[in-house]
């Protein structure tokens, strides 16, 4: 794949997507140099062992510290942020910490970013975003809108793009950790309501995701996946023996019943793209108002599509992106053949 990018940072550089981000631009064998950006020293130097690379630059700080975050995206090309306060319960006591992360600590990596002349940054963005329920929904959806309408501030300087997804199967914390762990032990799995339902996204399809809006320098789109959707209840049934069951113990205060990726009013003006060798098909949000002007050559809606590369969504197919009654629907059986492989 012909990477664009010479350097690259990634904030949140120790998590699950910046270490598959790692594995696979070194694997390519490229002349690049990756920093990572994180507040734990200890995760670091984990990494730091894992791949033992000196492309790699480990650096503490956190973007709740804006003259730290100039330091470090100076001479960079290519910014990745996926720092975030992520857990719904704690949102909800410590909401004030959630806002600086989240909100402030976003707004910060946009302006290092403008002005240090960084060609492009990308905020990956979540479902909780969309129609929030909870504070930590709130402040994802509120910093997307920041990010996305920065353009206007520079409107010919930094490119900012959003990605929008949900929960990544495997990835550390998730619920299908948990249970392989839950399970190791043969106590039953617990699961919150029968009536729960996510999108599935490998970490892979995050990765390529992220490489395909990098390449193509998008300017003020937000960019989300075309996913299939699961029951939650048919993904415990895949996972435990058969004859045993698992316990259902009550939603948690602020948890979504269903996941959604887009809303009615987004998908009425976006457009899908195709799928390529570097990414699977993935819809593009328009901004709401587009204050830097009609025209540029990186908002990719405004150019001539090629056959069967993009298009604008027709009616019949703006069915609520929502995962309890999304049109592609994983099966038990088709959920034990993805995690033979996850």
């Amino acid at each position: 794949m012909d990477f664009p990018y010479k350097t690259l940072l990634i904030t949140g550089g120790t998590g699950t997507l910046a270490h598959a981000m790692v594995r696979y631009l070194l694997s390519l064998d490229i002349d690049i140099t990756i920093r990572l950006l994180s507040r734990d020293e200890y995760k670091q130097k984990i990494m730091e062992r894992l791949f033992h690379d000196t492309r790699l630059r480990f650096l503490l700080g956190d973007v709740r510290d804006l003259p730290r975050l100039q330091y470090a995206v100076s001479g960079i090309e290519l910014v990745v942020h996926t720092a975030a306060l992520k857990h719904i319960d704690k949102g909800e006591y410590d909401g004030e910490d959630f806002h600086k992360t989240n909100v402030v600590g976003t707004l910060n990596v946009l302006k290092a970013c403008q002005m240090s002349g960084v060609q492009q940054a990308i905020f990956i963005s979540s479902d909780k975003g969309c129609y929030p329920i909870n504070l930590y929904g709130f402040s994802k959806g509120f910093a997307e809108r920041l990010w996305i309408q920065g353009n206007g501030y520079a409107p010919h300087g930094t490119r900012l793009a959003v990605i929008r997804y949900g929960n990544v199967a495997n990835s550390r914390g998730s619920v299908i950790e948990v249970w392989r762990e839950v399970r190791a032990t043969g106590k039953p799995l617990l699961l919150t309501d029968e009536r729960m339902s996510r999108f599935w996204l490998t970490i892979d399809e995050a990765v390529r995701l992220v490489l395909w809006t990098a390449a193509h320098g998008l300017r003020g789109g937000v960019v989300v996946p075309h996913l299939p959707a699961f029951h939650l209840a048919d993904l415990a049934r895949a996972m435990i023996p058969e004859g045993q069951a698992y316990q259902v113990i009550g939603r948690r205060p602020g948890e979504k019943l269903a996941e959604l990726l887009m809303t009615t009013e987004e998908q009425e003006r976006c457009y899908w793209y195709g799928p390529s060798d570097r990414n699977l098909v993935c819809y593009v949000i328009p901004p709401l108002m587009q204050a830097w002007g009609i025209g540029d050559e990186r908002a990719l809606w405004t150019t001539a599509p090629k056959d069967g590369e993009r298009g604008m969504l027709a009616p019949e197919h703006q069915a609520p992106y929502r995962s309890d009654i999304w049109r592609w629907q994983l099966g038990i059986e088709d959920l034990r053949q993805r995690l033979e492989i996850i």
